[in-house]
């Protein structure tokens, strides 16, 4: 018979599948598995080769050739139970287990322990016992028996089993609470490491730095975290490297550490796809989940969760799912569908407390006491914090219990009994490191929010400069840039208005009379990556102020108030304000800032999506019109005649109101009063706007004109690119692909503005292939005439849609047009809701067109809603006459505005367009000459004649396609 090694004679089945392991752990694997192969060749019924082959393959991840082998060395016995027999049954539950199947793994175990009893093999009745030991049964009884169990049958002495015994128990007692379980754990340590034995010590660390997490001391638990993964590593246990950093990523996400959190579930799932362990993804698609929750991105944590909930109670998991259904529950807050939520959370409470998991327990309470907060039911909060501290307290959850005490100031701020909340925020604050900056960001916030209420707002104002402080070195330290985007909507889970308490705080400054402080202090949560990201493109390095606006210091109100060009011009930015916190708003001038407190965001948010709607829809809007632009703009109409241009700031739901069709108190509609334009924040509008003081080069201006692409279907191989098929689908439900033949004429208009200097491309030459890999930088304006995808939940499902090809799918997203290098003065994309996409707290509007200002364009024009394709081209060649005429952006586009009004256009074709960015942006065009003006409105008329007959016929041929004119 073949030997593991030169001394295997007189070796337990049990002994030689442990020198397996070992021999996989030791980099040995091959040279064994050589002579065990060549053995079982000689003699296929050979046991001990069965064994060990099995054992390496199924310590290498190969799980189906280790169930064959078992299965083979199982039939060997001929049904008898033997020590053989046993291993086999044990070998089938590890497969089963190391797929991430724990039910069919526990059976097995389970048959495996009674058949080692049987046959008289104690060494394998412990190892089979070991696999019951695991504190994620939650049954303390049937844990305690087992480990009793365990110290009866344990030789004396020093042996891997025992080792491996106590690094369990000391682990369970850690879960109990017990003063003595890092001394055990620490004992089983040793043990192992004399020994020999790597892969364990490294299985013993993890439950030490398990211990130092229930204590709440993480750094201790994330610096023995990291000696477990490199030990780990070392002996290849991919499965418990996966374990491992999934751990690493509740500390880091706790912590605020959002960057190192995200890489650490990239490896989670890199390690479970190699040791193809089903739990082990779970995981990670829950800690991806938890971490989209953090960050406010709703879509994607719900549909992360849903996927871990189904995959961890198809694996029988019980905990993984209660806890992913759980943080269904958290979405559900997060979205304000508060009774569903605390439904959600007494489901899972029930749960927990049914399979005596504690600290899923007193979680799920607390979660139930922060919903009740929201809802003002003070008592029931009481009396959920007041069940969770006993429990917590009883079982020595010192972490979970200290985190009581924010949710505790947060139940006395509610019911107004501010010392008891300003001393329960003190002393939670006092407990948490210095380097929990999110953490500290949301208590400081918090305290100010109390210092307000008391009326003392000198000590408000600068509670919140220093949580802004703590914010914004926790921003710079997470690392992933686009991560740190949603750092100012990042929260704690339960703490869904991130933005509330400032909001609160800036309002009563400048109810109070401190408007440039508030000002000051609401810039330095407004689009700061942005900012950041301006101050360091080339375009504004060149500029002799560009460095005045550092990263580290945001416009202060007095810069705002200096950069104002003229007296023609007022700066209007708003705070929203939710949890019934007004909204405030700053009109900046030249001569200063003033402040006014308007009605909360929460009552503005569903009378704007109305409002939209109805616009939209073609249909009238006069009473919300008037209603809205009473209270968003009804101080602003107070601002001097003289004043002609407005840059707005919007925040909250004001992102996706058109000011422009807003009726001001004296009746008439804001766009006859002013030319409007967005800005992401005053001191992105700084910024930009210092590039009107550089002369512009001399020479023609370069237009690039793209339009009527050839819309994508497959690649060149006949199969669909995995990364488009997101962007089809979501085409195909918003009305499909159609070919949009009039914008070919629009950039053939466009064109002419810069004769001789225009680049157009058409059809299967606009691509995102041309794009991607042609300087853009020579082109003042770029106009993209296409169809649009703009997902107002999620990024991921967002994108302009060009002609594929060339290795493209022909999908534009955000991150490929923030990778442009532009020096456009002006973007115009010319297609539908090119202006939405996800709101993001403190950076704002988050879809098209921040990425193309990243990029380096000045100014960007886009649009709200679904535009018409033939409609469009009137407005934009008159939006481009009024740039001819050496008028501003915002300036041009409103003469477009009105002149469609002249026209009897309704509001749902004008008030789509926008600007965004720096609306005063000069572009010195030259208008066409009028007589070629004239034969291309002719060649238009003509061709509208032709598509007005087409529409007739097919329309006694049948029905249109729905929405087919639509970009």
């Amino acid at each position: 018979m073949a030997r593991l090694a030169a001394q295997t004679t007189d070796r337990s089945p049990a002994q030689l599948a442990h020198a397996a392991e070992r021999a996989v752990h030791d980099d040995s694997a091959d040279a064994v598995s050589a002579r065990l192969t060549a053995s079982l060749r000689r003699d296929p019924g050979d046991r001990e080769a069965l064994l060990g082959l099995a054992v390496i393959a199924r310590s290498t991840y190969r799980f189906e050739t280790a169930d064959s082998l078992f299965s083979r060395l199982l039939a060997r016995s001929g049904g008898a139970v033997d020590r053989w027999s046993v291993q086999a049954r044990l070998g089938l539950a590890r497969v089963a287990g190391g797929l991430g199947d724990q039910r069919r793994g526990d059976s097995l175990q389970r048959i495996a322990m009674l058949e080692a009893r049987q046959a008289g093999d104690r060494e394998a009745e412990i190892d089979a016992l070991m696999g019951f030991t695991s504190i994620r049964s939650g049954d303390t009884r049937a844990l305690d028996a087992t480990m009793d169990t365990l110290a009866r049958l344990l030789p004396r002495g020093d042996g891997r089993d025992r080792a491996e015994y106590l690094c369990r128990l000391g682990l369970y007692h850690g879960v109990r609470g017990d003063a003595d379980a890092r001394d055990i754990v620490r004992q089983g340590m040793a043990m192992a490491g004399r020994l020999g034995e790597r892969r364990l010590v490294g299985h013993c660390l993890e439950s030490y730095g398990l211990i130092y997490s229930f204590l709440g001391e993480n750094d201790s638990a994330l610096a023995i975290d990291d000696r477990a993964g490199e030990l780990l590593r070392a002996t290849h246990e991919h499965a418990g490297i996966a374990r491992n950093e999934s751990r690493r990523s509740d500390i880091l996400q706790a912590y605020g550490r959002l960057g190192e959190a995200q890489a650490a579930l990239e490896r989670v799932q890199a390690e479970a796809t190699i040791s193809r362990n089903l739990l082990r993804t779970a995981n990670a698609i829950a800690g991806m989940g938890m971490l989209a929750l953090r960050v406010g991105d709703l879509t994607t944590a719900a549909e992360h969760f849903e996927r871990a909930a189904t995959l961890h109670d198809s694996l029988g998991e019980v905990e993984g799912g209660m806890i992913a259904r759980q943080n269904r529950g958290e979405v559900l807050a997060a979205s304000g569908d508060l009774v569903a939520a605390r439904t959600a959370f007494e489901g899972t409470l029930a749960e927990a407390q049914r399979s005596e998991f504690l600290e899923d327990a007193v979680n799920a309470r607390q979660r139930i006491a922060r919903v009740a907060i929201r809802q003002r039911d003070w008592d029931e909060a009481d009396r959920q914090l007041a069940a969770a501290d006993s429990t917590a307290t009883s079982h020595g959850l010192e972490e979970i219990k200290s985190s009581l005490l924010y949710d505790r100031g947060r139940l006395a701020l509610g019911r107004g009994a501010l010392p008891a909340a300003e001393r329960l925020f003190s002393s939670f604050l006092a407990q948490t490191s210095p380097d929990d900056r999110l953490i500290r960001y949301t208590v400081r916030s918090r305290l100010a929010q109390v210092w307000a209420a008391k009326g003392d707002l000198g000590r408000a104002e600068r509670e919140l400069a220093d949580a802004n402080t703590e914010l914004e070195r926790w921003r710079a330290s997470v690392g992933a840039d686009e991560l740190r985007r949603f750092a100012f909507s990042a929260n704690l889970v339960g703490e869904y208005e991130s933005q509330s308490p400032a909001a609160t705080v800036l309002a009563a400054l400048a109810a109070g009379g401190r408007a440039e402080a508030a000002l000051t202090l609401a810039e330095q949560r407004r689009a700061r990556t942005l900012a950041d990201r301006l101050t360091q493109a080339d375009a504004l390095r060149e500029t002799a102020a560009a460095g005045a606006l550092h990263r580290d210091r945001p416009a202060t109100a007095s810069e705002i108030v200096a950069a104002v060009p003229d007296d023609s011009t007022a700066l209007l930015e708003y705070v929203a304000g939710t949890e019934g916190a007004p909204t405030t708003l700053f009109v900046v001038t030249r001569g200063g800032v003033r402040a006014h407190l308007l009605p909360s965001a929460d009552s503005l948010k569903e009378p704007v999506a109305r409002f939209v709607a109805l616009l939209e829809a073609n249909q009238s809007a006069d009473a919300l019109a008037k209603r809205l632009g009473q209270t968003v703009l009804g101080p602003a109409a107070e601002l001097a005649r003289g004043v002609s241009r407005i840059i707005v700031v919007p925040d909250g739901p004001l992102h996706r109101l058109p000011f422009d069709a807003l009726r001001l108190p004296g009746g008439e509609l804001a766009v006859e009063r002013w030319a409007i334009g967005l800005a992401p924040s005053a001191a992105v509008a700084v910024v930009l706007g210092r590039d009107r003081a550089v002369p512009a080069p001399a020479g023609p201006v370069r237009v690039l004109a793209l339009g009527d692409p050839a819309f994508p279907r497959e690649d060149a191989a006949g199969g669909f690119l995995r990364e488009a098929e997101t962007f089809r689908g979501a085409f195909e439900k918003a009305g499909g692909l159609p070919r949009l033949t009039a914008s070919g004429d629009e950039v053939r208009e466009v064109a002419r503005y810069s004769p001789g200097e225009a680049v157009v491309r058409l059809r299967n030459d606009a691509s995102e292939a041309w794009i991607k890999r042609t300087s853009l930088a020579p082109f003042d304006v770029i106009h993209l005439a296409t169809h649009a995808l703009v997902d107002e939940a999620s990024l991921a499902r967002t994108a302009l849609a060009l002609a594929p090809g060339s290795g493209e799918d022909g999908f534009l997203s955000p991150a490929d047009l923030a990778a442009l290098k532009l020096r456009a003065d002006l973007v115009v994309l010319s297609a539908c809701r090119t202006a939405g996409g996800v709101m993001v707290a403190g950076e704002g509007m988050q879809g098209l067109t921040t990425p193309l200002i990243e990029a380096g364009a000045r100014s960007v024009v886009a649009t709200q809603w679904r535009i018409g394709d033939r409609s469009t081209v009137r407005l934009v060649n008159d939006f481009y006459a009024g740039l001819g005429h050496g008028q501003p952006v915002a300036v041009a586009l409103r003469g477009a505005k009105l002149a469609a009004i002249r026209r009897g256009a309704p509001a749902g074709e004008w008030a789509a367009f926008t600007v965004v960015g720096d609306p005063l942006a000069r572009v010195p065009l030259r208008e066409p000459a009028p007589r070629t003006r004239l034969w291309v409105w002719a060649a238009a008329g003509l061709a509208l004649l032709l598509v007005a007959l087409g529409v007739l016929r097919r329309r006694r041929s049948g029905p249109r396609t729905p929405a087919a004119n639509a970009r």
